[in-house]
């Protein structure tokens, strides 16, 4: 082809492609700017549907997933005015998208639409083990009067001595005198070869410890005693128990210095009795050492804050090892029923038979060998059974009862197949179930705010039907949030909402963090749980301080670390730090230190953690699992640089977009959750724009920011109660109605962000409002 020809055919496709696009460009023109605007379900059929199908449920191959989120509806709008539609995105125009955006919403994209479409039930489920746990222990302390006490303070301490003729001959057999009584802080001496106080006899002395010891967190403890002395330690020891009993028995005494410990099972928030007995005698030192070890902790020296002078009534523990609740879904709930589970039930309930077995004729009020036995034996297991179901029993099941007594049987025998009989029971096991009265009201509130079965006062008050209105129950309610089990409570939710959990394990490069060991993690973590108790328990409970307080709670060996000054031997001690750079729980160094990794810090595991538990908001899974492999990047690259290029797809920025603004913004901390200006030789850059769930673009220049912005949004504050009404209840708040969550949220935000007041109303709505209305057979 001549060459003159071929650059007319050039040209003539230049000018071709040159009217399309100007066609085309002319038709994004008019529907963007010229035509009239269409109703929003016109535009989502139109331009949406073929890949985000007719309700929002995706399209194979096109948008898998569903069109579900947590933004509001002008921020969807500049969305889909920016990205949408995919093939030509940026052509409708904002009435268009403002439209679509309205009709989305509505129908089936936010929560409420959500809850409407799809209506979630409120769940038929059996008791959690920590329910469990909980009704097991306070249904036996219930049969005793057993008592406990919160005073805490150190140990009473009884020191006795046994004088001697002749101080080279100790002589066991004369008796020993009480020269003093005291109240120890914590057990760590050491009297060399000295007597505990000048004047008194160094040969021979004894020295009794009892008390209480409370306990925060459910779990195995290991405690330990160091000394070359006699030494036995109790731990929820029976009363009036003997020697067996005794958690650790070194009482013959060595010339050698000896350690010994021993593990057991406690549950949180509960107060256990501790005696330890302690003799020299012919040693030629005397010491003593008292410690314990936390689940997931370092050992330590047991603080006077968890040490009572006042003693309590041993607590009835199952130790049997449960199956774990199913948390798929962001809370714990007892949804699933195994082998396993079923096993472990019967076993637990054979435990508590055997726990009751010593006690049987004096907790019936009658004798092994008394005629009437029989009779009081079967009184007695009905009352338990009572308890247990929380309400009184029908006819079914007091001749349920009746026919294990009538199997011929000695009344013993029949009174342990009764208890068995009773903690298997569904009537026990799902709570939910039966009749929906006053009882049913007193059930809920106390699984609520207790994990437990109702005590006395509020058996009493569905006795007198006493729990029918709102005002009734919420007078119950603040009478419970005073119990240190309503405590334990807020606390477990408080750890849920922290992940304080997934932090148990933290550990950091002894290179790049020496001296961050276990003891600064445990600390740590006693630093943030006062934090978070002295905000939540305070008169204003304001759920606000808990993300903009500038203060951070430390004891000696923290403020060294962490380059502070406090007082020496005071213990935790408030530290304030700098207001521009420090945001309440947001930037307490074990929250900072969970989420990041052993050698640098994290921007993506922060960005999550804040953007789903503290902003409320949804995150859609990650389409494709990217390790973070970081001897894969450029080595001069800092933080920020790799998380960038790693989440530079479009595929990742859909998530990324929220993700990594506010993971930046906390990159003024290390690992550890120190205050670095530098990265990898760079100065920090913590600034970003970001654009929050209502669509405005806000700058963060910090954590603080993001703490102050985190405060005031509506969303997070949604969050908050949503995750607490769901760690409260095990029910979702949209299963009582899809308005419940909004409701609750503006009562809160009135009542000026009081989270007890909220825990209260929670209660109040889930006890009034019935579980499940069939009523099984006992059988």
């Amino acid at each position: 082809m001549p060459l003159s020809r071929s650059i007319k055919v050039v040209a003539a496709l230049v000018v071709l492609a040159s009217l399309v696009f100007a066609g085309r460009q002319g038709q994004r023109y008019y529907k963007k700017n010229l035509a009239a605007p269409r109703a929003g379900e016109v535009v989502y059929r139109q331009d949406c549907m073929s890949c985000h199908g007719p309700v929002g449920q995706g399209v194979a191959g096109k948008a898998d997933e569903p069109l579900v989120g947590e933004k509001s509806i002008a921020s969807l709008a500049k969305y889909i005015a920016r990205e949408m539609p995919e093939n030509d995105p940026g052509t409708l125009s904002l009435a268009d998208a403002t439209a679509s955006a309205e009709y989305i919403h509505k129908a089936f994209y936010s929560g409420e639409a959500r809850a409407r479409n799809h209506p979630p039930r409120i769940e038929l489920a059996h008791l959690t083990v920590r329910q469990y746990r909980e009704s097991i222990a306070d249904l036996l302390a219930s049969l005793r009067n057993a008592t406990a006490t919160t005073e805490t303070g150190g140990l009473a301490g009884t020191y006795r001595e046994r004088p001697e003729r002749d101080p080279k001959k100790p002589d066991q057999n004369r008796p020993e005198v009480t020269y003093k009584q005291q109240v120890d802080p914590v057990i760590d001496f050491d009297f060399g070869d000295k007597a505990p106080e000048k004047g008194s006899f160094a040969a021979q002395f004894s020295i009794n410890w009892s008390g209480s010891v409370h306990v925060p967190d459910t779990g195995e403890y290991e405690f330990r005693v160091t000394s070359p002395n006699g030494v036995r330690l109790y731990v929820n020891a029976p009363e009036n128990g003997s020697e067996k009993n005794a958690l650790i028995d070194i009482w013959v005494s060595s010339a050698m210095t000896r350690t010994a410990a021993a593990p057991i099972f406690l549950l949180g928030g509960r107060s256990y009795p501790l005696k330890l007995e302690f003799f020299k005698y012919k040693d030629k030192t005397a010491s003593l050492r008292l410690e314990w070890r936390p689940p997931g902790g370092a050992w330590t020296l047991i603080p006077r804050t968890n040490l009572s002078p006042k003693s309590s009534s041993p607590v009835s523990v199952i130790s049997v090892p449960l199956p774990p609740d199913d948390g798929s879904i962001g809370y714990e709930r007892g949804a699933s029923v195994s082998r396993e589970w079923t096993e472990a039930i019967a076993k637990g309930a054979l435990q508590v038979s055997g726990m009751i077995g010593p006690h049987l004729f004096a907790l019936a009020g009658t004798k092994a060998d008394a005629p009437d036995r029989g009779e009081k034996l079967k009184a007695f297991t009905m009352r338990f059974a009572q308890m247990a179901y929380r309400r009184p029993l029908n006819d079914e099941q007091k001749a349920d009862l009746t026919a294990i007594y009538a199997a011929g049987v000695a009344p013993e025998v029949a009174a342990k197949r009764a208890f068995i009989f009773t903690l298997s029971n569904p009537a026990f096991l799902y709570p939910g179930i039966g009749p929906q009265d006053d009882y049913a009201v007193a059930s809920r509130l106390a699984l609520t705010l207790w994990d437990s079965v109702p005590d006395a006062a509020l058996l009493k008050a569905a006795a007198a039907g006493q729990l029918k209105d709102a005002t009734q129950v919420r007078l119950q309610a603040q009478r419970m949030m005073k119990d240190p089990r309503a405590k334990s409570k807020l606390r477990d939710f408080l750890h849920h909402w922290l992940h304080v959990e997934e932090g148990a394990e933290i550990a950091k490069d002894q290179k790049e963090y020496p001296g961050f060991d276990q003891g600064v993690v445990m600390d740590l973590r006693t630093s943030l749980d006062l934090f978070a108790e002295s905000v939540v328990w305070s008169e204003q409970s304001d759920y606000r301080q808990l993300l903009l307080s500038d203060t951070i709670l430390m004891n000696e060996r923290l403020a060294k670390f962490y380059g502070q000054k406090v007082e020496a031997g005071a213990g935790f001690q408030p530290v304030k730090m700098d207001a521009e750079q420090r945001g309440g729980v947001l930037t307490h160094p074990f929250v900072l230190a969970t989420f990041s990794y052993t050698k640098s810090s994290s921007p993506i595991h922060r960005g999550v953690f804040v953007t789903r538990n503290i902003l409320g908001l949804m995150l859609r899974p990650p389409p494709m699992a990217i390790a973070f492999m970081d001897d894969k990047f450029d080595p001069s690259f800092t933080m920020r640089e790799k998380v960038t290029e790693l989440t530079s797809k479009p595929a990742c920025m859909s998530c990324h977009v929220t993700i990594n603004p506010l993971g930046f913004s906390f990159e003024r901390f290390d690992a550890v959750g120190r205050v670095r200006t530098t990265d990898n030789k760079k100065p920090v850059d913590p600034t970003s724009d970001y654009t929050t769930a209502d669509g405005n673009v806000i700058k963060l220049t910090g954590a603080r920011d993001v703490a102050v912005h985190a405060a005031e949004s509506l969303s997070g504050q949604t969050g908050f109660v949503r995750n607490l009404f769901q760690e409260m209840v095990k029910q979702p708040p949209a299963a009582y109605s899809p308005e419940l969550l909004g409701q609750l949220t503006s009562q809160f935000r009135a009542d000026k962000f009081h989270v007890r007041n909220l825990a209260v109303e929670v209660a109040v709505v889930a006890a009034l409002r019935p579980t499940v209305t069939t009523t099984p057979s006992n059988r």
